[in-house]
């Protein structure tokens, strides 16, 4: 029998593994190394940096713009994560109604917006907000609904969901395919037993088809949560964090300090706040929605 080259010793199979290790680290742990020695130091970019130790993280606690990118962190997180989870499994269990031709059509239609760079779809929105020419306000001048017209990316209540809006239709199609192949997933034996025993469609969405899909909403919520606390390009093209800090988020804080203010050690401070809560939230994920999964996947 011809022996496989991973059937060496082991510390053969480790050279082949050496390649590949070497890159993981020069390219993810070497940044993030990097980054947080970074965060113990004050740097302009130009001069040699200074030991401040924990100094910036003490700055950054007690600067009230960081609070306020935290917070509208927290509200985008009901558009990035909430809508596209609930508007993408309730899609999934109508589209999946459907004969094959018209879910394969609704399916491609609905998941386009995800593989559009969201820079562009950034821009592309801040047109469609025009106060002056915009559609929206267009359209609304135009069916005698003219008081409702607003500058929506200059308004201090209403620019955070209109920044959210856009983020709700590029998730909920990609949350709706990944439920799709989901349902797919579940035995049809399950919905035939619930049709034989008189269970309505909302009784059998609720009772079968939500408690099966749970390690897919796992998924979701894990790649939305991510999504949002890396939320940068979106707002950056459409309102760079304004007006007056309604839509400043951490990581546009971070561009603001960095590249804006020369203040790079606390501009790392704050990427290295974000990375600790992702792994934060995504462990209460784990916790919260994993155990209900296991049990059955």
């Amino acid at each position: 029998m011809k022996r496989s080259a991973l059937d060496g010793s082991q510390h053969t199979n480790f050279i082949y593994l050496l390649p590949g290790l070497l890159l993981y680290a020069a390219f993810v742990f070497g940044p993030i190394v990097a980054a947080l020695g970074l965060s113990l130091t004050s740097w302009d970019g130009l001069t040699m940096p200074r030991w401040v130790g924990l100094g910036n993280y003490a700055d950054l606690f007690s600067d009230s713009r960081f609070y306020i990118a935290l917070r509208n962190n927290a509200e985008l997180m009901i558009f990035y994560c909430v809508l596209p989870l609930v508007l993408g499994i309730t899609l999934a269990a109508c589209v999946w109604n459907l004969k094959q031709r018209e879910q394969l059509a609704l399916r491609t239609f609905l998941f386009l917006p995800y593989i559009m760079p969201t820079a562009v779809l950034g821009i592309i929105w801040a047109w469609l907000y025009n106060p002056a020419f915009g559609p929206f306000n267009q359209f609304l001048r135009a069916v005698g609904l003219g008081r409702f017209a607003l500058p929506w990316l200059g308004d201090f209540n209403f620019v955070l969901p209109a920044v959210g809006i856009v983020a709700t239709w590029y998730f909920f199609g990609f949350c709706m395919v990944i439920f799709l192949t989901g349902i797919q997933r579940i035995d049809p034996s399950l919905f035939d037993a619930a049709k034989v025993d008189g269970a309505s469609a909302r009784k059998t969405f609720f009772w079968i088809t939500l408690p099966l899909l749970m390690p897919e909403i796992r998924v979701v919520l894990l790649l939305t949560v991510i999504a949002s606390i890396k939320s940068f390009d979106l707002i950056f093209t459409m309102t760079r964090g304004g007006p007056a800090n309604a839509t400043l988020v951490p990581n546009i804080y971070m561009y603001q300090l960095g590249f804006e203010l020369n203040r790079f050690g606390a501009a790392a401070a704050i990427a290295i706040v974000g990375a600790l809560l992702t792994f934060a939230i995504n462990y209460a994920i784990h916790r919260l929605v994993g155990s209900k999964s296991k049990g059955l996947a």
